[in-house]
């Protein structure tokens, strides 16, 4: 099935490098500017009538939860948000949280954690970590999404997690995650940035954003360096073609050598954040249904587990 941006790849590389420049030397949009654009055209989208969508305040941040309305549920998502650590909310991730609501049946959490530049690292992970106690309590059967950044901060908190709270995972799922925040990673090196608005001078900006100024080398700022060992089974999903590909391929590794079980899905041409858009793209709505086919097997083998015991 050809993309819907099935377009010559000498524009799609043209129209990004413009993009870039506009953005960066033109115009100079900053974190919070384009925090602010990307809310404000997120609002336009009104969200499935069946799916609930509503705000809590839970330890000092704002978490939308989503789920189907009228029914329950005993299977949980702890969605953790992309957007470079400076932007992204739960309203930008909607359509996804929505979408995978709908076909799975699942209630969705979405934490607005703190965002850098305003709260640098560690403070995202710190407050994810508070509210996951809160999270499991709810569920019996739990689940880590994560997106590009997002990813960053799900392997990194489940790292920090306690044995007996990381073995509750049914299964952690990373879309396109940018695990590795040195200079000198794969995915900067190779700065694939001909299908990507981005590229490695962004991801130096975003990180320096975020760690001001503390350690990349620790493995709670880039996780690929830490312990992979006791992870839940691990759905990977990433493009050949976007720049965070090498972060996806070496942790696909790192998890394969801890004998962890890996389900891995790449598409050929899809820029990055394709997910987002599952009413929109052929590639998100096959994202979607890996999700959920990932879930129900997850949840179904929890269940027999449980009747063995």
């Amino acid at each position: 099935m050809k993309p819907l941006w099935n377009l010559p790849p000498r524009f799609i590389s043209t129209t990004h490098s413009l993009g870039r420049f506009l953005r960066r030397d033109v115009v100079g949009l900053t974190p919070v500017q384009i925090r602010v654009a990307l809310d404000s055209l997120s609002r336009l989208y009104p969200g499935p009538a069946d799916v609930n969508f509503s705000y809590q305040e839970m330890n000092g941040m704002q978490v939308a939860r989503l789920k189907l309305k009228n029914t329950t549920t005993k299977t949980g998502v702890f969605f953790i948000h992309g957007g470079g650590f400076a932007f992204g909310s739960a309203r930008t991730h909607r359509a996804i949280a929505s979408a995978l609501t709908k076909e799975s049946g699942c209630e969705v959490w979405i934490p607005e954690y703190p965002l850098a530049p305003e709260a640098p690292f560690p403070a995202a992970l710190v407050s994810l970590e508070e509210l996951w106690s809160d999270f499991c309590g709810h569920f019996e059967s739990v689940f880590v999404l994560a997106d590009s950044a997002g990813g960053n901060l799900a392997v990194a908190m489940i790292q920090r997690l306690e044995a007996v709270n990381r073995e509750r995972i049914a299964g952690l799922m990373l879309l396109s995650p940018w695990l590795d925040l040195r200079s000198s990673s794969m995915s900067s090196r190779a700065n694939a940035n001909a299908w990507s608005p981005f590229d490695r001078l962004d991801m130096l900006e975003y990180a320096t954003h975020y760690l001001a100024g503390a350690n990349p080398d620790q493995p709670a700022a880039s996780p690929v360096l830490g312990s992979l060992a006791g992870f839940p089974p691990t759905l990977i999903e990433s493009s050949k073609m976007e720049y965070l590909y090498p972060d996806a391929c070496l942790l696909r590794e790192l998890l394969e050598l801890e004998s962890i079980d890996v389900f891995w899905r790449e598409e050929e041409n899809a820029l990055h954040g394709w997910q987002l858009f599952p009413d929109i793209l052929p590639e998100a709505k096959r994202s979607l249904q890996g999700l959920t086919h990932f879930i129900a097997e997850k949840v179904e083998l929890g269940a027999k587990h449980q009747m063995l015991h």
